[in-house]
C-alpha cells in the first residue's frame, strides 16, 4: 500500500492506522526533531499531492476486514493539512465506516485557515504541535516556511478550539537548550 500503512501502536492513540496525504516530506516546517528527516519541500500551499481515489480505494481494501483499531490516523511523511482534498476525506470515511474515529497530526500550520478548519471539524481528536512561543525560538526548532509565524501557530491552534468539536491534545516537543527555559 502506497497511502495506508500500519495498524501501528501509538501511545498517545493506541492501535492507529495510518493514512499518508502527501509525498515524503512536502511540510511547512523542517523540525529540528522530525523523525522522518529533513523536508525536501517546504510549502504552505494545499494541492491534491496524492489521488483522492487511490487513499480511498486502499482505505476500503484494508478497513473491509472490519479490524480492531483505535483510530484512522492522518499522519505521514508530511503535514496532512496540506492535503486539500482533506474534508472530503473526512466526510467519506464519517459515512462509510463511522465506527472507526479519526486522528490528526499536525504541526499546526494551516489551521488558521478556513478551508482548513472545516475540512478539520469532524475529526474526533486533532493533535496540533506547539513548540515554541517566540518567533526567535519557532524559527530556531521549527525552521518554518518563508512567511509563517508562531502567531499563526497559536491562532489556528485557538480557531481549532473554539470552532469545532474534535478534542484537542496539544503537543511540545522540549529540545534542551531551545525551548527548555521558563
Amino acid at each position: 500500500m502506497r497511502y495506508v500503512f500500519g495498524p501501528v501502536f501509538s501511545r498517545r492513540l493506541g492501535l492507529s492506522l495510518g493514512v499518508d496525504l502527501v509525498p515524503h516530506k512536502v511540510c511547512s516546517m523542517d523540525c529540528l526533531y522530525c523523525e522522518v528527516g529533513p523536508t525536501t519541500e517546504k510549502t504552505l500551499e494545499r494541492a491534491e499531492y496524492v489521488p483522492l481515489q487511490g487513499v480511498k480505494a486502499e482505505l476500503d481494501e484494508f478497513l473491509s476486514f472490519k479490524p480492531e483499531i483505535d483510530f484512522v490516523t492522518f499522519s505521514g511523511y508530511g503535514e496532512p493539512t496540506l492535503f486539500s482534498r482533506l474534508g472530503e476525506l473526512v466526510d467519506y470515511l464519517k459515512e462509510r465506516y463511522p465506527d472507526y474515529p479519526l486522528a490528526l497530526l499536525t504541526n499546526s500550520s494551516l489551521l488558521n485557515r478556513d478551508d482548513v478548519i472545516s475540512d478539520v471539524k469532524r475529526i474526533d481528536v486533532v493533535l496540533p504541535s506547539l513548540d515554541a512561543a517566540t518567533q526567535p525560538t519557532f524559527e530556531r526548532l521549527n525552521r518554518p516556511v518563508l512567511g509563517l509565524r508562531v502567531e499563526d501557530v497559536v491562532s489556528g491552534i485557538e480557531r481549532l478550539l473554539n470552532e469545532t468539536d474534535s478534542q484537542v491534545w496539544v503537543e511540545t516537543l522540549f529540545v534542551r537548550g531551545i525551548n527548555d527555559s521558563e
